[in-house]
């Protein structure tokens, strides 16, 4: 018999994936990407190809573009004195630096995990198309909201004090709902800095979970067992 904390923690999880969902779905229909800014401002873009760890720019140094990744992938940063602070990957298609557009200096430092091409933009030019291009700022918008509701997902992920509950959790926001299976197109190592866990603690839980048979382990993907979860809810 299943008990009464897993069950809730698994129904709030299920309620929070439906939700996630709908609103990803919602979101993505008018995600702003490179190709979908007008023809002036991708002509004046320019780009730049980084090397694999090397900086794009650092945390409070003067803000003067925004940027869109075209291939590749980044991470969003924080220093403090003890540690690094993981805020969020960056991966084709997407954003970043919006901040730039109004702050005079950066709040995150922005690093190639992998070789990247990047599209950059003065702020200053991308500003003044966002004043007069009505589609695009709500685009640009609507890019936003999904982003601050991405971050607060993982927030909230890693607010969960229990590995193997934290990492439930995401498996279920992350699998297709028609075969429950969540396809890794990235390292482990990925998952782990966006659950804020080490790699070895994810491990650890994954193997774990598996020896309880809640999931099945193929090397690039992760199966959702649904004979567990009916057998342990007779």
């Amino acid at each position: 018999m299943i008990n009464v904390f897993f069950y809730l923690s698994w129904y709030q999880i299920t309620q929070d994936r439906t939700l996630f969902i709908k609103q990803k779905k919602v979101m993505l229909m008018d995600y702003l990407t490179f190709e979908k800014l007008p023809a002036e401002l991708q002509n004046i873009a320019t780009y730049k190809d980084i090397a694999a760890k090397q900086i794009i720019f650092q945390q409070e140094e003067t803000s003067k573009s925004i940027y869109f990744l075209l291939e590749g992938q980044l991470r969003l940063v924080s220093f403090t004195q003890e540690r690094i602070i993981n805020h969020l990957f960056i991966r084709p298609g997407e954003s970043f630096a919006e901040v730039a557009l109004f702050a005079d200096t950066y709040l995150c430092t922005a690093i190639a995990d992998l070789p990247s091409r990047l599209a950059v933009i003065d702020k200053e030019v991308f500003h003044q198309a966002l004043r007069n291009l009505p589609d695009l700022a709500t685009l640009y918008i609507n890019q936003l909201i999904y982003r601050f509701k991405t971050i607060k997902t993982l927030l909230d992920l890693r607010s969960i004090r229990s590995a193997r509950e934290r990492l439930l959790h995401y498996l279920l926001l992350k699998v297709e709902s028609s075969s429950r299976t969540l396809v890794l197109q990235h390292p482990l190592k990925d998952m782990a800095i966006e659950l804020g866990l080490s790699t070895e603690a994810l491990s650890r839980t994954l193997a774990r979970l598996q020896e309880e048979g809640m999931i099945t382990r193929k090397k690039r993907s992760i199966t959702l067992n649904e004979d567990w979860l009916i057998t342990n809810n007779d």
